[in-house]
């Protein structure tokens, strides 16, 4: 099996504009989390610049606030570290609460005939890891026919 096609797509001019992107992304938000007092450094994220103005997320408007009040210290920070803005603006980006992220659970009952098809197909197969797993569910799927995998 040849890996040329993958060699170039790794080294694609949209791959390697992205690398370019999330780096940058990355030093940035190191830059920021350097700037920022201890107990703000999970409270906020450098989302990017536009022009002179970096833009911050914040979890809620009292932390937004606060950055707003020490704007000044850390635009002349971030400065110092090479980062030419002259503002910060934040953005509030509230989270969900914890209840609207889970999904219901999924049906994940297998028929006695799909079971069956399983079985065959795993007897056809050479010894492998394959041929183990598939055994594996279906001896678990016959003790117990509610089990999730």
């Amino acid at each position: 099996m040849s890996t040329r096609p993958f060699q170039s797509f790794l080294h694609s001019p949209e791959l390697v504009r992205l690398a370019k992107q999330a780096a940058e992304q990355r030093q940035l938000e190191k830059l920021w989390r350097s700037a920022l007092p201890a107990g703000f450094a999970g409270l906020s994220e450098a989302v990017g610049i536009e022009g002179e103005c970096l833009t911050v997320s914040t979890r809620s408007a009292a932390v937004a606030s606060k950055l707003r009040q020490m704007e000044a210290r850390l635009v002349l920070q971030l400065n110092d570290k090479g980062l030419k803005i002259n503002a910060i603006r934040c953005r509030i980006q509230v989270e969900r609460h914890t209840h609207e992220k889970i999904k219901p659970p999924k049906n994940l009952n297998i028929s006695p005939k799909a079971l069956a098809t399983i079985q065959a197909a795993a007897e056809q197969l050479p010894p492998s890891p394959l041929r183990e797993a598939l055994d594996a569910l279906v001896a678990k799927r016959i003790r117990n026919p509610a089990s999730k995998d």
